[in-house]
């Protein structure tokens, strides 16, 4: 059957079934990731008046950008903004981006919400990478300097003007 959540209170939710009938079922029958929110479009089994085996339509209803978004979602996205950021900017902003990667992470397993879980390990594997090229871009720049300074020395010093 077919039905559209009216809201979500107290562990339990409402929702508005075929023939316009209201419909509780409690939170342990949820069977989607992310949790249920008002407009979301749904299907259940009926059981003894109440809602079983509820998951949420794909595709139907105010899904995804529209309806609100979890906790780890928000993080996840934020992170993600902080790694593209980071190309800009290198240090601080792959630092928060590695951060916010694995606190969402944490929260998306918890939650069970696959697409919150992407975008935390684009967040943190991808400063992970950021980190690890500008690593080797300082590394490389110390080497040149130092090859430079090397050669000075070989050379002598004696002919430079200081």
């Amino acid at each position: 059957m077919r039905g559209t959540i009216l809201g979500v209170h107290d562990g339990r939710g409402v929702l508005l079934g075929e023939a316009d009938r209201r419909i509780e079922f409690p939170l342990t029958e949820w069977r989607s990731s992310g949790a249920p929110f008002a407009g979301q479009i749904v299907d259940y089994v009926e059981e003894n008046g109440q809602a079983r085996a509820v998951f949420a339509v794909p595709g139907l209803g105010p899904s995804g950008f529209g309806g609100p978004q979890s906790g780890s979602r928000v993080l996840g996205i934020i992170g993600v903004i902080c790694l593209v950021v980071s190309f800009i900017i290198p240090l601080i902003p792959t630092i928060a981006a590695f951060v916010l990667g694995v606190v969402a992470a944490g929260q998306a397993q918890q939650e069970r919400d696959d697409t919150s879980l992407l975008l935390a390990r684009i967040s943190w594997i991808g400063a992970v990478v950021m980190l690890g090229i500008g690593l080797l871009a300082v590394l490389a720049i110390i080497a040149f300097v130092g090859t430079m300074g090397f050669a000075g020395m070989w050379h002598g010093f004696h002919d430079w003007n200081f």
